[in-house]
């Protein structure tokens, strides 16, 4: 019996999904990292048998967080786009947990899944696809289990201008389209929602040197957004790298930090995506006939010398190597960059504190500048008061007045300039030219003190000088 596709979609989106970070960037057919695509090359300009490839995300370089893909994709001769992976998780666990476990044998959770995705509709350069993903069977625990599969539809458009080419997709999705966290919890089912995602693919003009063209990835999976370009090292063998959840990328590696050995992996850990891959050819009998390692007698026989296979080994050593150097150098920078954020963290508390400690001086400084106004209000009022007692006579109570005001604010000049006054008019000259010179000390440009003090030093200090110098 002959089962309707787009009912059997309909009917798998109300089934409950068991989240669990599985979908390893890059190992689904047609995604540009983690979400759904539109491929837009039909069957007869797509060259290809198959796909073949292995990509992995990293969640911290220092510790056993790397989740690994194996995968194969091909297209079917009735328009599906297919796909088989063989995903290794990541180990969720803290540092110190695996720390604490590093005599025993942790056994990480493992799953296959099958993976399908079909047009359904194309009116020019828009084009509308379905898809089932996720159809797996998990290895976890000593045990193994069927989960729920993820339903989606992706809606495309395909733009050339210049010698640049763009697709712009947008979709929704249940299960891990919608939502795929990294959790350790496999047994709480939940109750999947349907999420949206928004993406494109820039493929650039023809670079010189690789004689073929970048293919820059963006994508909005709903959470958080994720970049990544694939690199064409051959037309059969491509390296594809990118970040998911490139805005908590400030935070990788935060386990392995002092202070957080006891944190698990967070449910939007950021991670760093590599992966490589080899289009298979399809077979074309005029191009195998010239093959010297087929058969002359029958064109459809091939003969594997032990030659052939040992120049396949070498290349594709060469190609192992040459790709692992390129992942070790991006492994270094990260460090690099790692290291340096944590310098520029340990500058940026160093510089809070220097502000804390100005601010400070700078409240004590406004403080005492306070209190300095309030004292010499204070300490001139006295002054006042001790003017009003030397007129009337009453040196002792102004003497006392101006000892007060001077006890509140002992830096006032005027206040020993009429100290001196009141000692002279009492006949105490010596405790009067000891206070005047006090308040010329205080200020050097009393002028008025200056000229008592000439005048007292040559006998010809008069009473209206005295109050000149009040």
């Amino acid at each position: 019996m002959k089962i309707n596709f787009i009912n059997y979609i309909i009917l798998l989106l109300s089934t409950t999904m068991l989240f669990a970070n599985s979908r390893v960037a890059f190992s689904r057919p047609t995604t540009i990292l983690r979400t759904p695509s539109v491929n837009i090359l039909d069957e007869e300009k797509t060259p290809y048998l198959f796909t073949a490839g292995f990509s992995t995300e990293t969640v911290n370089l220092d510790l056993p967080s790397l989740s690994t893909s194996l995968y194969l994709h091909t297209q079917t001769g009735n328009g599906f786009n297919m796909g088989l992976s063989y995903t290794s998780l990541a180990d969720p666990r803290s540092k110190t947990d695996i720390d604490a476990d590093s005599t025993s044998s942790y056994v990480l959770p493992t799953e296959i899944g099958l993976h399908m995705q079909k047009r359904i509709y194309q009116a020019g350069n828009i084009h509308i696809d379905l898809g089932i993903s996720d159809i797996m069977a998990r290895k976890w625990n000593g045990k193994s289990e069927f989960q729920s599969p993820s339903v989606y539809a992706v809606f495309s458009s395909h733009k050339v201008f210049d010698k640049f080419a763009i697709t712009y997709n947008f979709g929704f999705g249940s299960g891990k389209v919608a939502l795929d966290q990294h959790t350790l919890d496999f047994d709480q089912k939940e109750s999947s929602t349907i999420g949206y995602f928004l993406g494109f693919n820039l493929l650039t003009p023809e670079i010189p040197k690789l004689k073929n063209r970048l293919n820059l990835l963006f994508e909005l999976d709903g959470t958080s957004i994720n970049l990544g370009a694939k690199l064409p090292i051959t037309d059969e063998y491509v390296v594809s790298m990118g970040v998911v959840h490139f805005s908590d990328m400030g935070d990788f590696g935060n386990r392995s930090k002092v202070g957080q050995t006891d944190a698990a992996i967070s449910p939007d850990a950021s991670t760093i995506c590599f992966g490589f891959e080899m289009n298979v050819p399809k077979l074309n009998k005029r191009r195998l006939s010239g093959n010297p390692y087929y058969s002359s007698g029958d064109p459809n026989q091939i003969i594997y010398t032990e030659e052939a296979v040992n120049e396949l080994l070498d290349s594709l050593n060469n190609i192992i190597n040459t790709t692992q150097q390129g992942y070790d150098m991006i492994a270094d920078s990260i460090k690099f960059l790692t290291f340096s954020l944590e310098n520029n963290e340990i500058e940026n508390t160093s510089l809070q504190q220097k502000i804390a400690i100005l601010e400070d001086s700078l409240y004590q400084h406004r403080h005492q500048k306070t209190i300095d106004i309030s004292n010499y209000n204070k300490a001139s009022r006295h002054i006042s008061r001790a003017l009003r007692y030397y007129y009337e006579q009453d040196y002792n109570t102004a003497l006392i007045e101006i000892d007060k005001a001077i006890e509140i604010n002992p830096n006032l000049a005027i206040a020993y300039a009429r100290k001196g006054t009141i000692y002279y008019s009492i006949g105490q000259i010596q405790s009067a030219s000891i206070n005047w010179n006090i308040a010329l000390k205080l200020d050097p440009e009393y002028d008025e003190v200056r000229d008592i003090l000439e005048a007292l030093k040559d006998n010809k200090l008069k009473s209206a000088d005295l109050e000149e110098g009040n």
